[in-house]
């Protein structure tokens, strides 16, 4: 029985490693379609949360029913407390990743060239921000996946530097909006971007907690 039973958690964490798989793609194809203004991927991009959303209710079905075959153990409780708790951080990444997308399709159909509106500054620094979001989140699943502790410590720790370039970009955009009003409601859409970018980042961190969690019962 009991051997059935680690079998069927062996199965919960290889899904766990492919749903963090899938984000990892969706953010790094949103941030490409972004930064390249590449319209026609979007739509593949909102498409492929769907399949998200269907693996997080996969995982949540297993977990729940991994709690009633029978009494777990300590350490397997906190596994599956963990996904339950991940896979919903995993799913709202996947949302924010939609949401980009769906917004880089708001702004090409009304022909905005993003990097005019922005300037060089403000796109290097959203440019900075996607790639720092991407390490946080590759680095998430790693740290799962390895059960590295460390690893997990340091992403909650760099969730500081996400959260600075947000401030960043949000003053430069507020005072491009207050100075160019023509072009406020483009340059709202970034600051948004900018705010998804910022809240997945916060996600990351939540798994990275969550890890530590599983490992150790420590919860912040």
């Amino acid at each position: 029985m009991r051997e059935k039973y680690e079998e069927e958690l062996r199965h919960l964490n290889t899904s766990i490693i492919t749903m963090g798989k899938m984000i990892e793609v969706a953010i790094e194809s949103s941030i490409l379609a972004l930064m390249s203004n590449d319209a026609e991927s979007a739509d593949s991009i909102i498409k492929a949360d769907d399949s998200i959303d269907e693996k997080e209710r996969e995982i949540e079905q297993h977990c729940i029913k991994l709690l009633l075959q029978q009494q777990p153990m300590a350490t397997d409780l906190r596994f599956i407390t963990a996904a339950l708790k991940m896979v919903t951080d995993m799913e709202r990444i996947g949302d924010h990743a939609g949401d980009v997308a769906d917004l880089l399709k708001k702004m090409c159909a009304v022909n905005v060239n993003g990097q005019d509106v922005l300037g060089k500054y403000i796109n290097s620094q959203l440019n900075e921000m996607g790639s720092a979001i991407q390490i946080m989140i590759k680095d998430s699943i790693r740290a799962y996946i390895n059960r590295d502790i460390d690893l997990a410590k340091r992403i909650i720790s760099s969730d500081d530097v996400v959260d600075e370039l947000y401030h960043t970009i949000k003053r430069e955009l507020i005072w491009q909006i207050q100075n160019k009003t023509a072009l406020g409601e483009q340059i709202a859409d970034y600051l948004l971007i900018a705010k998804y970018f910022e809240r997945i980042g916060d996600h990351a961190t939540n798994i990275a907690e969550w890890v530590i969690f599983a490992m150790t019962g420590d919860l912040k």
